[in-house]
């Protein structure tokens, strides 16, 4: 096992290295993170290192073809995560390419169906209903899957879209087929979709998407899941996900500005009672965010996902210091805030964490 192990790192690095040199504009991005967390119940003070390290080699953005090989990696000894296969490294390897009339996409990427930064009903292709998310992360869905997309163009602002998930496990039933379409009514954005794929059963997915401007964006999004094998009309209503969104960016005097961002996820038919909640089955999640920067170089964050019913929170404080070109100091507090059974509460797996580091890109 450790000489694989071994064998896969070497090959990585040596596609690293490989890569650097030939391509045209290589940007690496490194961050380097202390960490020190308590957790209340065992009353541990534990300390460690992190890394996350992506290499992004892109093509020249010129041309017909375009497109992107990046590999990722993270590392963290206080919950060690590790390597099992190449996949786990190769965070996107895709082209575009654009012919007169349709424009194709292969490999590994992600496609954005909706709108929402943490919650998105819309995205039936990954999936942005979780809470076990890392909100010191600059990016809280980065999901990549490999795919084939044609994007067919009906006009000006509409188009049609098709994907194919191609099967992970080699049987052709396990593959994935889906599509969407995309136009404008008059100022607001409306999208839908459809997609089967094989999760634990092979399952059909329906949404529907508007995004607009009041002053503020605002974006709205619902879904199904309807299972294949099985469906019953308690499962498809317990499926039901709706998401919105409203997003003001407010420039102030001189260099300062201020982004204010808050977004919902709710499930009709989940628990609407005052009382202790679970993932699966929360009626309703709140996210709100405040970013505020007095000048261009700096800027403080407050992240939060709030359960209201529940009264309990996993909050999140940050500020980054861009001291040079590319070059970032960076600080992170988080931690839950709820009683035992609550969706966020002090147990055996959550700690409050303050994170120290720097990043750099080049």
């Amino acid at each position: 096992m450790v000489g694989r192990r071994l064998l896969l790192v070497s090959t990585l690095l040596g596609c690293f290295l490989f890569g650097i040199g030939a391509a045209q504009n290589p940007v690496v991005e490194m961050n380097l993170l202390s960490s020190t967390a308590y957790r209340l119940d065992s009353q541990d003070l534990m300390q460690g290192m992190g890394m996350d390290l992506k290499i992004s080699l892109p093509s020249e953005n010129s041309g017909n073809v375009r497109g992107e090989v990046a590999f990722r990696t993270t590392y963290n000894s206080l919950v060690p995560t590790p390597i099992t296969s190449v996949d786990d490294v190769i965070y996107k390897a895709y082209l575009r390419a654009r012919f007169p009339s349709f424009r194709l996409t292969a490999g590994k990427t992600r496609l954005s169906w909706g709108d929402g930064i943490l919650f998105n009903a819309a995205d039936i292709l990954y999936g942005s209903s979780s809470v076990s998310v890392d909100l010191t992360q600059a990016e809280l869905r980065s999901k990549t899957d490999w795919m084939v997309s044609v994007n067919y163009p009906l006009g000006f602002f509409s188009f049609a879209e098709a994907v194919f998930l191609p099967s992970m496990t080699g049987e052709a039933q396990d593959m994935g087929v889906g599509g969407r379409f995309y136009t404008n009514a008059g100022e607001t954005k409306v999208e839908g979709g459809y997609l089967t794929k094989k999760e634990t059963t092979r399952v059909h997915k329906l949404y529907t998407s508007l995004q607009g401007n009041i002053g503020p964006d605002w974006y709205l999004a619902s879904s199904i899941t309807i299972d294949q094998s099985n469906p019953s009309a308690s499962d498809i209503q317990k499926s039901w996900l709706i998401s919105g969104g409203l997003f003001h960016m407010q420039y102030l005097s001189g260099e300062r500005n201020l982004s204010l961002r808050l977004e919902m996820l709710s499930r009709p038919f989940g628990t609407w009672k005052f009382e202790s909640q679970s993932e699966a089955s929360c009626a309703l999640l709140l996210y709100p965010e405040v970013v505020y920067s007095p000048t261009s170089t700096l800027s403080f964050s407050l992240r939060a996902i709030l359960s209201p019913l529940d009264f309990s929170t996993m909050l999140s404080a940050g500020a980054s210091w861009s001291v040079f070109e590319g070059f970032a100091l960076i600080a992170n507090i988080a931690a839950p805030f709820g009683e035992s059974g609550d969706l966020f509460n002090w147990d055996e797996s959550s700690a409050a964490a303050l994170t120290l580091g720097a990043s750099w890109i080049y």
